[in-house]
């Protein structure tokens, strides 16, 4: 039995240190904060991460027997079965990660990797579909015709520098957050960032953010979890 649950210490200890490889990649690379829960990541990857990370150690204390012949097999099999889940499973997520936040009409866009339209002739380099982070990009003026799916597609992007001096001047007053969030709540966080002085919306699949700005220098200071309408 002790050696059994060695095994089991082991293994439990290897799989913990790659499910915190996977949670660095995950959250602090393709989905960084507050995107991971605006797009509603969080609680599907974290039961993935669960589950792979307790079977696997699970199925390594039932067959680990001193001296058993077919053991370093059985373990082999265990590890392999236990990261082709993983990587099944960051497939799934890597498919959802958001590639570009795009300035459309007011209010920035969160595109994720399965919904934008790039096509073999027309890809370039500053948009492709990153896996370091979202791009910021906005909207040609030409294509704003297009509406909202103008934000889909990247024949309609170019780098939010460019129309940067525009959209933050367009940004809603600060006050107009405590209509829609907890004043308090508002405060506080804006205690944070003193320099900032107007927001613009941020879309995204299962919660909208705002995007705190600086119109004086014409930056753009931070992605919140306030309501922004």
């Amino acid at each position: 039995m002790k050696f059994r649950l060695l095994c089991f210490a082991s293994h439990l200890l290897v799989s913990f240190v790659i499910a915190l490889l996977a949670m660095w990649g995950v959250f602090g690379v393709w989905y960084p904060s507050p995107l991971d829960v605006a797009l509603g990541v969080t609680d599907v990857f974290i039961l993935l991460l669960c589950v792979d990370v307790i079977v696997g150690p699970l199925l390594t204390l039932l067959v680990a027997k001193r001296g058993k012949n077919t053991l370093r097999m059985d373990l082999a099999v265990i590890g392999a079965l236990q990261l082709i889940a993983l990587g099944y499973g960051l497939h799934i997520v890597a498919q959802g990660r958001p590639v570009w936040l795009v300035y459309n009409n007011k209010y920035f866009d969160v595109i994720q990797a399965y919904e934008a339209v790039v096509s073999a002739e027309e890809l370039r380099s500053e948009f492709s579909l990153p896996y370091t982070g979202p791009l910021w990009a906005a909207v040609t003026p030409e294509s704003a015709v297009l509406g909202a799916d103008a934000s889909y597609r990247q024949d309609s992007l170019v780098a939010f520098n460019s129309l940067a001096s525009q959209a933050v001047m367009d940004a809603n007053p600060i006050a107009i957050l405590k209509r829609f969030n907890d004043p308090a709540k508002v405060d506080q966080v804006l205690k944070q960032y003193p320099l900032a002085d107007g927001y613009i919306p941020m879309s995204a699949k299962k919660q909208s953010l705002i995007v705190l700005v600086n119109k004086s220098d014409q930056k753009l200071i931070a992605i919140l979890a306030l309501a922004p309408w």
